[in-house]
């Protein structure tokens, strides 16, 4: 995939959005989970401190005791983490054996209604602590004043810490998992979803190569606007293409009226002696021909167009091409030789073929002394199409003269000079190309390679 790659981009922006939604969640579980563990937390710490109230009591002497303890062992470890203690006029009277000598620093402004408080407190051993802290009046048993009591439970924050850290470490592994997942389903997604646009480059790549006129089958409903928009081009290009066709037919017909007409009086004139003019009308209307008849060849030529062209088998049509052109009056009868194989497609008009290989065949009947070979095969580049005879050949000097409009080496032989430069457009317009060479016959070696 690069840079520009629909996939890519649909696959990054996934890779963004579930990394994001999954970073939110984890933050928003992980603050959930601390919440409740303070909530826990919270009722454990509230549970010690009424299991105080509730085993308080008052020795004989009027001191405060407690007979029952919570039991949580935290509370006989020196410094373990869980600490209670009592004051009385902020002084501390009674604590619990894992604070030791410590006290807990309460805060002064506390509720007398005897409602329970959370705090953060400052513990021994720099802990820090998250105690309950209830202001208590415990009567006494000679109905004298009420001892006004501040009772605290408070437990390591660290403990809290710990608990949260360890969620949110199972928390983010599996969240990493179903990351992998989702991702596994966002390439399904994505995938399942360009599918119809896999199809849809198959198709137009089938019309490109010719196999097919236009683009078939059924797309979702925000592709079918484009085939539909495509499938109007083609026909467009298509109706085009053959008007181009027709009005060049038209200008062929309109021009050679005018130029019968102006040979007529070139001829005239010869005959009234005035030979000069003649022979200047001639020359031009001679150049004005093969113009006409090479911008004709051109326009009627379908080439590589947008809509490609159907595969066309070339062997049948050179073959009739062969036959044709042998049986045409020569002095020297001549030995044609094929070297075809049963069956060769080409992505290639019919018409531009014949116009191909019948300039090609003409000019090999016209030069050849006895013999002509003509031969096709499939090659990594497309299709080599060649036509060598055993005549005169042409001189490599003149391989790129024989090729410009009009050009004869010979004008002792009829013809136009236009076979080699009409066959060299055509290769041309089909992004292929014309080579002459010498022959092992002894004379023209013409090779035409098209893109298969």
């Amino acid at each position: 995939m690069t840079q520009n790659s629909l996939r890519l981009r649909l696959l990054i922006a996934w890779a963004v959005f579930i990394f994001l939604t999954l970073q939110v969640a984890g933050i928003g579980l992980r603050f959930l989970f601390e919440r409740h563990i303070t909530h826990r937390t919270e009722a454990e710490l509230t549970a010690d401190l009424r299991q105080l109230l509730r085993g308080m009591d008052m020795t004989k002497s009027g001191a405060i005791t407690i007979l029952r303890a919570p039991t949580d062992p935290q509370f006989d470890i020196e410094f373990g983490g869980r600490y209670w203690q009592i004051e009385e006029n902020a002084m501390v009277i009674l604590r619990s054996r894992s604070l030791k000598d410590a006290t807990l620093k309460t805060p002064a402004n506390l509720r007398p209604d005897g409602s329970a408080q959370t705090h953060w407190l400052a513990g021994p051993k720099n802990q820090r602590l998250f105690a309950i802290t209830r202001h208590h009046m415990f009567a006494t048993l000679d109905a004298s004043a009420p001892h006004a009591l501040v009772v605290t439970t408070a437990v390591d924050a660290a403990e809290i810490t710990d608990d949260t850290n360890k969620f949110s470490s199972d928390l983010f592994s599996s969240l990493a998992g179903l990351a992998a997942l989702l991702m596994l389903g966002a390439w399904a997604h994505v995938t399942i979803g360009l599918r119809p646009l896999e199809a849809l480059r198959s198709k137009v790549a089938n019309v490109r190569e010719g196999k097919a006129r236009s683009i078939d089958g059924n797309y979702p409903d925000e592709v079918m606007p484009l085939v539909a928009e495509t499938n109007a081009l083609l026909d467009a290009q298509q109706n085009a293409l053959q008007a181009a066709r027709q009005r060049a037919g038209d200008l062929a017909h309109g021009l050679n009226t005018p130029l019968a007409i102006m040979a007529a009086k070139s001829r005239e004139l010869r005959r009234k002696g005035d030979d000069s003019v003649a022979a200047e009308i001639e020359t031009q209307v001679e150049s004005m021909r093969r113009h006409v008849e090479r911008e004709l060849a051109r326009a009627r030529a379908r080439g590589a167009s947008i809509g490609g062209n159907l595969a066309t088998d070339i062997v049948p049509l050179t073959h009739d091409l062969v036959a044709a052109i042998s049986s045409l009056p020569r002095d020297i009868p001549l030995e044609w030789n094929e070297k075809m194989p049963d069956t060769l497609a080409l992505s290639v008009d019919a018409d531009d073929f014949n116009n191909i290989a019948g300039n090609l065949l003409e000019n090999a009947h016209k030069w050849a002394a006895s013999q002509v070979r003509v031969s096709a095969l499939k090659t990594s580049s497309g299709v080599e199409f060649t036509v060598e005879d055993d005549g005169p050949g042409v001189p490599e000097t003149h391989y790129d003269r024989v090729l410009l409009r009009g050009e004869r080496l010979d004008t002792s032989v009829r013809g136009t000079g236009l076979g080699l430069a009409i066959v060299n457009d055509l290769a041309e317009l089909y992004r292929g190309n014309l080579e002459l060479s010498p022959s092992q016959l002894g004379g023209l070696k013409v090779t035409v390679t098209l893109p298969g």
